[in-house]
């Protein structure tokens, strides 16, 4: 018999992944009950724009996930080391930073889209998304103590308690700010009180300092070009056909898009606390297992991106159709090219969250942004003589094989470096 020995680090990481799934049982509640009775209570039309909302709000959350990533790889690093003075001034640096992102990032999205919706509601709409993701910066940090678990067993008794009180209760017709909440606030609730359990337990953390921000905000930049270029298209699809005047194609796509988040969350369920054990551990490994790792996360990355291609190309539509009453849905080609460009974000998700949690992995980033910028740049050409889900099915295939060919040859490049 082998004896497994569960360290501290180990059990918590164990736990973290434990209450990470049990959380996830909401999510689906979210994606088959309270999606489509929000469809029923704003009509087909508001609730594309509704849809529309929501994405144009997660666009503007793209400069989170580089702060995030960069910010919990730093602090991991500090706990690791014992430095408790490096511990305090990332975590005041990293909170300052995302402030400014967010107040910067509200005041572009009402001027730039005050005008565009139908009611002054929808941009309360579009300004959750961005509230979220600023609060998100707490579950990062709390994640670098390889604690993810107590924010997880948040989110689920916060899911419970709205989605519960929505059961019940009901959304009324036209209710579109309720929605908005309805959607977003369980998760920026359980950011807050996992912030204040955190400083409570971690009081040092309050007298950190703002230092050396360029130390945050150059590699943040290299995330933001790879994870934000993907999210980014992604989000604004769904907001240019609203913009175009298509608000029931928008309610079709951004439904999808709802419905790949959920395919999206095992692999932050699994990987989120994962990377960032092996952030804490990295330098004390050997040469051999840093290779295993790369290899293994590439693997998982393409054959999870492969996975969840071929289920939302199969069962997507029969989703849409079965659970929503929507007015106008895409063919088959638009359904074949929104797949192809899922399946390539779910590998450079899986693949990057390893890269971002050990280096600043500037090649994949930069190669995923070029690729990206490629692709929309030949969009823009062909924009002249395609429709306007022409546009998005042709940036989404050129993405969606692009991106896999930045990736094989980054990780060829990363192994043979080590």
């Amino acid at each position: 018999m082998i004896r497994v020995k569960l360290s501290p680090d180990r059990l918590r990481l164990l736990a973290s992944l434990t209450f990470n799934f049990v959380a996830k049982a909401p999510g689906l509640l979210a994606a088959f009950v309270i999606l489509p009775l929000i469809s029923r209570s704003l009509g087909t039309s508001s609730y594309g724009e509704f849809l529309s909302a929501l994405a144009l709000g997660s666009a503007f959350c793209l400069p989170f996930g580089g702060i995030n990533a960069v910010g919990r790889r730093l602090l991991a690093g500090a706990y690791g080391a014992g430095d408790r003075a490096a511990q305090a001034n990332t975590f005041v640096t990293t909170i300052g930073l995302s402030a400014a992102v967010t107040l910067l990032a509200l005041l572009i999205l009402a001027l730039s889209s005050g005008r565009s919706w139908t009611s002054p509601v929808f941009l309360f709409v579009a300004s959750l998304p961005v509230i979220s993701g600023f609060l998100n910066v707490f579950d990062n940090l709390r994640a670098s103590y390889n604690e993810h678990y107590v924010t997880a067993a948040l989110q689920l008794a916060f899911q419970l308690a709205i989605y519960g009180a929505i059961l019940i209760i009901g959304l009324p017709r036209g209710g579109i700010a309720l929605a908005g909440l309805t959607m977003q606030s369980a998760y920026g609730l359980a950011s807050l009180m996992t912030f204040l359990l955190l400083v409570i337990r971690r009081p040092f953390l309050l007298r950190g300092r703002l230092t050396a921000p360029g130390s945050i905000i150059g590699p943040a930049l290299g995330v933001m070009m790879a994870d934000g270029a993907m999210a980014l298209l992604l989000n604004l699809s769904v907001y240019w056909l609203s913009y175009s005047h298509q608000e029931d194609l928008a309610a079709w796509f951004g439904t999808l898009v709802r419905l790949f988040q959920s395919f999206l969350s095992p692999v932050m369920l699994i990987f989120f606390p994962l990377t960032t054990y092996i952030s804490m551990r990295w330098g004390g490994m050997t040469t051999q297992r840093q290779r295993l790792l790369h290899k293994l996360f590439i693997l998982t990355g393409f054959g999870y991106g492969v996975i969840v291609g071929g289920a939302m190309a199969l069962f997507g539509p029969l989703y849409v159709d079965h659970m929503f009453r929507l007015n106008v849905r895409g063919d088959r080609f638009d359904v074949l090219a929104l797949s192809l460009f899922l399946g390539a974000i779910i590998a450079q998700k899986t693949y990057t969250m390893l890269l971002y949690a050990v280096s600043e992995a500037r090649f994949v980033s930069y190669g995923t942004a070029v690729m990206s910028s490629l692709a929309i740049a030949v969009a823009a050409v062909l924009s002249l003589r395609l429709t306007p889900v022409g546009v998005i099915d042709t940036l989404f295939i050129a993405v969606g094989i692009g991106v896999p060919l930045v990736l094989l040859v980054g990780d060829a490049r990363y192994r043979r470096a080590i």
